[in-house]
């Protein structure tokens, strides 16, 4: 294949994430060294700006300040999977914002897609927790900030108790359900190193974020004796959250937002208990997300344009709106000061109103040394499931 070929499939959609990585590997990079191409002409100053995020986040609310001040909405174009993003960028797709996790603001920040923020044209910056500024590769060595967190959550399990009566206590609490013989081909788990992979390591206690070649063994090992018990393996929580409540599987792995949904679920069907947030004993995998913005947008006039769209989404109003309508953590503390956000609202969908004690509570997703490789090991284990 060569690559007008692979880009034209690329920026269709008509490639997996794994199909990519196995047209790179064959040539002899990955989708994280993949040599910068050339880039079509910058958009004009003023023109709407791209924003380049996961799907969900086109919804009219989160951008409302931005359209009250240049009047239009963004150009919106979705991903799945971060390294997909990456790979798009890097193959010439221009974008001016994007929507990373914490875990690849280094490797992004290496690659040249991701410029230092200029926070006095953030007017909600000094709104955030404090301690999401600071994240681990957030910030320059000088403390300018890369990256404006937006929201936050864990990875960890939904259970149907009905079906798994012996998982509902939370001294049963535990990542081994994928290892259950007993639920042979009734899990659900996310399809990414970021969580399938990373979330096997936790549950050996190893370091995810340095693996020695000897802990990439031992978590391949555990990875490969999973797949037998994982009958949805997907990158949408549509899927997988639809096949917990068809009864299709036991337990998935979950996000916030999950949990949520599966709150609703109960609400509606009086079956209260039916659905269980775990606890893993072993420790659940706390994420940060949020947007950076690309350095191509200052040299195609839309620099404030894009600042402007960032604040946007750290409104207080957009804040509230993904903490009450999707069940994630956000990083603007006026968004807890709403009447119905309440401890236990945050505590039945798995968070909570301590940032600081969340954060600290299980195991904190940042940069990966030998990602890379992990992705390759990773895709070799899951070829034809």
């Amino acid at each position: 294949m060569d690559i007008n070929e692979f880009k034209d499939k690329l920026f269709e959609g008509k490639m997996t994430r794994r199909e990519a990585h196995k047209v790179l590997a064959a040539a002899g990079v990955t989708a994280v060294t993949l040599p910068a191409m050339r880039r079509p002409a910058l958009a004009a100053a003023g023109d709407d700006i791209t924003l380049f995020t996961w799907g969900g986040y086109d919804d009219d609310i989160f951008a409302k300040e931005y359209r009250e001040s240049y009047g239009s909405k963004p150009n919106i174009a979705m991903f799945s999977d971060q390294s997909e993003a990456l790979a798009k960028i890097r193959a010439g797709f221009h974008v001016d914002v994007v929507w990373p996790c914490i875990s690849k603001i280094k490797i992004w920040h290496d690659a040249g897609v991701v410029a230092p923020l200029d926070t006095s044209l953030l007017s909600h910056w000094d709104e955030l927790v404090p301690s999401l500024k600071t994240l681990p590769t957030a910030n320059l060595p000088d403390g300018t900030p890369l990256f404006a967190p937006v929201d936050f959550g864990q990875t960890s399990i939904i259970v149907n108790t009905d079906l798994a009566p012996e998982y509902a206590a939370e001294e049963n609490h535990t990542w081994g359900i994928f290892l259950d013989e007993k639920y042979k081909g009734k899990l659900a788990m996310f399809d990414a190193v970021e969580d399938h992979f990373n979330l096997m390591a936790i549950y050996l206690g190893i370091d995810f974020t340095d693996m020695s070649d000897a802990e990439i063994d031992q978590v391949s090992d555990v990875v490969r004796k999973t797949i037998p018990n994982i009958r949805i393996l997907a990158s949408d929580t549509t899927t997988m959250t639809q096949a917990l409540f068809s009864g299709e599987v036991v337990a998935s792995a979950a996000w916030n937002g999950m949990m949520l949904t599966a709150s609703q679920e109960m609400e509606k069907t009086g079956e209260h208990g039916k659905y269980v947030w775990m606890k893993p004993k072993e420790g659940a995998l706390t994420w940060v997300c949020g947007l950076t913005i690309h350095p191509d947008a200052k040299e195609g006039g839309n620099w404030e344009q894009a600042h402007a769209l960032v604040d946007a989404y750290l409104a207080p109003e957009s804040q509230y709106h993904e903490l009450i309508e999707w069940g994630y953590g956000v990083s603007n503390e006026l968004a807890y000061k709403y009447p119905d956000i309440t401890e236990a609202y945050l505590n039945s969908i798995g968070l909570s109103a301590d940032v600081d004690a969340y954060l600290a509570d299980g195991v904190f997703s940042t940069y990966q040394a030998r990602f890379s490789e992990i992705v390759t090991r990773y895709d070799e284990l899951l070829a034809g499931f």
